[in-house]
C-alpha cells in the first residue's frame, strides 16, 4: 500500500496553534492567525505544548491521499475508522480525505505499517504535529 499526501489546509500548524489559544486569550482567532501565520517559531512553542485532550484542536483542516492500495486494503482500513473518508479513482487507486484528529487517533490503535505510513505522510505539512503524533502512537 502506497500513501501519499497530495493535498492539505494551507498553514496547518498554524490553525492548529489558533485552535489551542483561542480557548486561553480572548482575541479572535482571525487576530491570532494573523498574528501567528508570521511568526513560525510562536507557532512551533504552542504546538510543542500540544496535549490533547478531546482532540478537537486537530480538527481544523483537511488533508487528501493518494492511495494505492487493493479493495481489501481499503475496505480493512474503512472497517477500522469511519472519519477517514475514501473515494474510488479505479485501478486501485483512491483518494483518501481526514484531518490530523483522525491520523492521531488513528496512529494509537491501529494497523502498524498503514499507521507508519500515515503518520509520515504528515511530516512535512506538519512537523511539529508529525512528532506529537509520533510521540503518542509508541
Amino acid at each position: 500500500m502506497r500513501i501519499t499526501l497530495v493535498a492539505h489546509t494551507p498553514n496547518i500548524e498554524v490553525m492548529v496553534a489558533v485552535s489551542m489559544l483561542t480557548t486561553t486569550s480572548g482575541a479572535q482567532p482571525s487576530t491570532l492567525y494573523e498574528r501567528l501565520r508570521d511568526s513560525p517559531d510562536k507557532v512551533g512553542d504552542v504546538v510543542g505544548r500540544l496535549e490533547v485532550q478531546h482532540g478537537n484542536v486537530l480538527e481544523h483542516n483537511r488533508l487528501v491521499w493518494l492511495v494505492e492500495a487493493s479493495g481489501g486494503e481499503v475496505m480493512d482500513v474503512m472497517l477500522d475508522t469511519k472519519y477517514l473518508a475514501f473515494t474510488g479513482l479505479g485501478d486501485d487507486r483512491w483518494l483518501m480525505s481526514g484531518n490530523l484528529r483522525t491520523v492521531a487517533e488513528y496512529a494509537q490503535q491501529r494497523d502498524p505499517e498503514f499507521t507508519r505510513r500515515l503518520v509520515e505522510s504528515v511530516r512535512n505539512a506538519a512537523p511539529g504535529i508529525h512528532g506529537y503524533i509520533r510521540r503518542k502512537s509508541r
